[in-house]
């Protein structure tokens, strides 16, 4: 069984508001984590939809994560990314490859 240290629970809660912001400004953007850079205590992929502006997803991740790092100490690094366009007349079977 797994436990989480004090400075574990924080850095989730904190991971969870700057989720919960994201989304509320960006409904259609996904995140997922990934591995940590080197002086981050966290890193979050933020994938957009084509045509969405990622300057301004962009700008907006940083001014929560900014406003996270004031009020929790943990810097949590955001990399947006636009989605791939999903291949039109290809079925997938979710299992990781093509029905």
């Amino acid at each position: 069984m797994s436990v989480m240290t004090q400075p574990d629970k924080r850095l989730a809660e904190a991971v969870a508001v700057l989720v919960e912001a994201i989304h509320h400004d960006f409904p259609m953007a996904s995140t997922r984590p990934l591995a940590p850079y080197a002086d981050e205590a966290f890193t979050l992929e933020v994938r957009i939809p084509v045509g969405m502006d990622r300057e301004t997803v962009r700008d907006a991740c940083l001014r929560h994560a900014l406003a996270i790092e004031d009020q929790c100490g943990f810097f949590i690094l955001t990399r947006v990314k636009v989605a791939e366009p999903v291949a039109r007349g290809r079925r997938h079977s979710g299992l990781g490859r093509p029905a």
